[in-house]
């Protein structure tokens, strides 16, 4: 066990290798009930959060999902959400356990007046990721009879005199559903999966999954002042319409020049850099920093998520990393996939 986020939770439960196997290959399951939780009703909760986020929420149709952010007015990342609308007036939203504060606080002080109503339900609900390409036809074995969602889809079931949520995100960048039951009833879902052949996975595995996706955690990777358009998650917002932040980015972009964030690979070793460690050039110089980092199961190299001097962040470039004195080859891959 290891604090995370403000939660005591399982770094690892057997090893590495294994956990990341039945991610990649079976069925791992991950307990992600300390992730943030809120509900938005009320008629005109829509324009609301139109105004608040920055995807385009009238895009999305009723039962589905959309990853989108809430940004500052400079246009830095407060944290990356997951909206799932089941009407216009009604919206659920999952966000990242250490910015659950912050998230509730920055949308309450902007809450409009009227019907609306914005709640935190974090304490109400337990929540377990079911992830890797044996995820549904374990899922089915539990849920017998139950329609499943489609990708980025969204259901709430009645199941056994029971009120559950189910999603179809893959939230670690996986294929697979998340679960949501009340907070009693928790262990007993996680154990049924587990009896079903899921495999318990830890934060290390969850932290793995994440950097060899080129996933970048806002409590982890960035910035107040850091942007979307920094961190490769420009595609999440939408500059032909009017949100918090918009300005900054749209002066951002016209400007062009920036420090990004890159995705990076160790070469020829299978030693893993830390975070903070450095990134050099050809002569030596520093050119960046490491913000998360991990030895990757799969192609047994270092993984990292960096910051660069904007001319480096491009794929194929040759740099150092600089770790416990090291020199350690590496390459860019590119931008941030997600």
């Amino acid at each position: 066990m290891q604090p995370e986020d403000g939660w005591n939770m399982p770094h690892h439960f057997s090893t590495l290798p294994e956990e990341h196997g039945a991610a990649r290959h079976g069925c791992g399951i991950f307990d992600i009930s300390h992730l943030g939780k809120f509900s938005v009703t009320g008629n005109g909760a829509l324009a609301w959060l139109e105004g608040l986020l920055s995807n385009s929420i009238a895009r999305c149709r009723d039962g589905m999902g959309q990853r989108t952010l809430l940004l500052r007015e400079n246009g830095g990342i407060i944290d990356r959400l997951l909206l799932f609308r089941e009407s216009a007036g009604r919206f659920f939203l999952l966000g990242h356990a250490g910015q659950r504060e912050s998230v509730y606080k920055w949308i309450s002080a902007r809450r409009q007046e009227g019907p609306l109503e914005f709640l935190d339900e974090t304490e109400q609900w337990s929540g377990m990721a079911l992830v890797g390409p044996q995820s549904e036809p374990l899922l089915r074995r539990v849920l017998p009879g139950v329609e499943l969602p489609p990708a980025m889809g969204f259901r709430r079931l009645h199941h056994r005199e029971e009120n559950l949520l189910l999603t179809r995100c893959g939230i670690t960048g996986n294929e697979g559903f998340e679960l949501f039951c009340r907070a009693a009833a928790g262990i007993s879902w996680y154990e049924r999966f587990i009896a079903t052949g899921a495999v318990p996975c830890g934060t290390h595995t969850q932290e793995c999954l994440r950097i060899e996706h080129g996933i970048p955690c806002p409590a982890r990777d960035t910035e107040p002042e850091h942007t979307p358009l920094q961190c490769g998650l420009g595609h999440l917002c939408r500059l032909d319409k009017n949100f918090i932040g918009v300005e900054a980015l749209r002066r951002q972009q016209s400007a062009g020049t920036m420090n990004r964030m890159a995705a990076m690979e160790c070469r020829h070793t299978t030693c893993a850099p830390g975070g903070g460690d450095a990134v050099v050039d050809a002569h030596g110089q520093q050119v960046g920093h490491i913000t998360s980092a991990c030895l990757s199961p799969l192609s047994r190299r270092g993984m990292a998520l960096a910051w660069l001097a904007s001319p480096l962040a491009l794929p194929g470039t040759h740099l150092q990393i600089i770790s416990e004195g090291r020199p350690l080859p590496a390459i860019v891959l590119g931008m941030p996939l997600a």
